[in-house]
């Protein structure tokens, strides 16, 4: 749309600045209500009926961004997609834990962050071929290919026993697990697990076990927001920019999602291996490492600029950045050239250390607190406690983005990411200490 915003109707549509923030704020403020919609609908509903279901609002949402004639189209379309991701992502991931096998849970679960930085390429690669308005196209024969494909899944087998088909979950049990396994042991471990708890009460929230564990996940998901990770997924250009390294806005946001590809990659093949701890642990520490890395290279360089920088909630793109501050010089015959202080032999410095960071993040503590957010909590009260914690994401997502341009006046970027570091730090002491290892465990 930068390069041209001429719609399907062949005239020019005019985005002021906030509007055009709001297409990259819209959907995560969307995923507010959905994920209460998708608690909602998980429990009464079903999983698999209720993925079929959430594809109206997405499937509205292209079209309302396809044939847009004015801005507030495509904003509302956003917010239709906004509340399909919310709702699909609780659904989904509840779904994944409960129909995959003990011994392979975590690698299934995985496989979801490496097809959304698949999908989060693909636009990217067709912007090249395609114009803005033909895009949603493609997202649309996408979602009936999805609803197609869910047809033929199976409902979930724990689910059904809560509904009270059992005979059902013990055919779809004995189809998922194969003949040699004894499914009545599994059978009879979500009975137990989930016995005393009303799946139309929200009290059943109140239980002991329940709240302590929307404690922890809901520090686990604090941390997640404030060592750094997921500002330096947000605003890596920015970042880039801030630390004198000159690069194109889309090679530094396909090397962000690459090096996001690799890390979900990693925490697939070795999440069953080593278990969903020891993967917090060293994301967080791997985390705390570059980010004190990238501190020092920013108080190494001595950069005393003045940054005024304008941040929309949830920002994912460059609203406004000023940079006035010293410069290098050299010095050709009789003339002096202006060299950015970022431009010195060690500008490869904080462009390994910001992919270091987004690789650690995303090997560890980006997906397997949201694999946690599901295992943690039994059949019964799953989906509306993954409501919660999705709320409470979305709370520390704003204020981890909302606090970086004021943090960075303050504490300068060396101070900022010395910050991060420490804060990294402590979250690997929390999880080494608080957090449970559901590994190779049932979870009802």
């Amino acid at each position: 749309m930068n390069k041209d915003q001429t719609n399907v109707y062949g005239t020019v549509m005019i985005l002021e600045p906030w509007e055009a923030d709001m297409l990259g704020s819209l959907p995560a403020v969307g995923m507010i209500p959905g994920a209460w919609l998708g608690g909602w609908m998980g429990t009464r509903m079903g999983r698999r009926h209720s993925l079929m279901i959430l594809q109206v609002p997405v499937v509205l949402g292209w079209i309302l961004i396809a044939l847009a004639y004015n801005p507030a189209m495509i904003l509302v379309g956003r917010v239709l997609q906004g509340i399909n991701s919310g709702a699909s992502g609780i659904i989904a991931n509840s779904y994944i834990v409960e129909v995959s096998d003990t011994a392979y849970r975590g690698t299934f679960a995985s496989l979801p962050g490496i097809f959304i930085g698949a999908g989060n390429i693909a636009p990217l690669a067709l912007g090249f071929a395609l114009r803005w308005f033909e895009i949603p196209y493609i997202g649309i024969a996408l979602s009936f290919v999805a609803a197609a494909l869910l047809f033929f899944l199976p409902e979930s087998p724990t689910f059904l026993i809560l509904s009270g088909k059992e005979e059902e979950a013990r055919k779809v049990l004995a189809r998922l697990r194969g003949p040699s396994v004894d499914v009545e042991t599994e059978l009879e471990t979500v009975h137990r697990m989930n016995e005393n708890k009303s799946k139309e009460s929200l009290g059943s929230i109140l239980h002991s076990r329940v709240w302590r564990s929307l404690a922890v996940i809901g520090i686990l998901m604090l941390f997640q927001n404030f060592c750094g990770f997921e500002v330096v997924a947000t605003f890596t250009t920015r970042i880039f920019i801030e630390s004198g390294v000159a690069i194109d806005d889309k090679v530094a946001a396909l090397l962000v999602i690459v090096a996001m590809m690799v890390g979900f990659i990693i925490s697939t093949i070795f999440i069953d291996k080593f278990g969903r701890r020891s993967l917090l642990v060293t994301s967080t520490c791997l985390i705390a490492l570059f980010s004190f890395l990238m501190g020092t290279y920013s108080y190494l360089e001595n950069d005393n600029s003045v940054e005024q920088v304008s941040v929309s909630l949830l920002e994912s793109n460059i609203t406004a950045v000023e940079n006035i501050g010293n410069s290098d010089y050299t010095v050709d015959g009789n003339s002096t050239t202006n060299v950015p202080a970022g431009d010195s032999g060690w500008w490869w410095v904080p462009v390994a250390c910001l992919m270091g960071i987004t690789i650690s993040g995303s090997l560890g503590i980006g997906p397997v607190a949201w694999i946690l957010s599901a295992e943690y909590f039994p059949t019964s009260v799953r989906p509306k406690c993954m409501a919660i914690t999705s709320t409470m994401v979305s709370v520390w997502n704003f204020s981890a983005l909302q606090l970086y341009s004021p943090l960075l006046r303050a504490l300068t970027a060396a101070g900022l990411f010395w910050f991060y570091g420490g804060v990294s730090l402590v979250g690997a002491i929390f999880c080494l200490t608080c957090v449970a290892e559901t590994k190779n465990k049932a979870i009802g």
